[in-house]
């Protein structure tokens, strides 16, 4: 995720992804409020993670069992866009987007 979230703004991000996640089935496996993350498993197996690293960069991972055994190809409208670059060379991973909201 590329927007900047800031610091009075994390705890209610949380708040909101665990309370979105609980309504859709999954159970809150673990928590962790000095580096804010959370993690949850439905009973059918889909996994999610969220969580903020010391950057302030806000991670999602999600998996969901496979619908069919073939390959699905790639996802049309994925493909433009693209992380600026970093002094290294490098993707730059850090927020770059501003919200009205999450980032003040």
């Amino acid at each position: 995720m590329r927007t900047k979230i800031s610091q009075k703004k994390l705890t209610e991000l949380l708040a909101t992804v665990t309370k979105h996640w609980r309504k859709e089935g999954f159970k809150i496996a673990a928590s962790n409020p000095r580096e804010p993350s959370i993690s949850g498993k439905t009973a059918d197996d889909r996994f999610a993670k969220f969580s903020v690293s010391s950057f302030g960069d806000v991670e999602l991972y999600a998996s969901v069992g496979a619908l069919s055994s073939e390959r699905s190809g790639d996802v049309k409208g994925e493909e433009g866009d693209h992380f600026p670059g970093a002094p290294n060379g490098g993707p730059d991973y850090t927020p770059d987007v501003r919200d009205p909201y999450w980032s003040k």
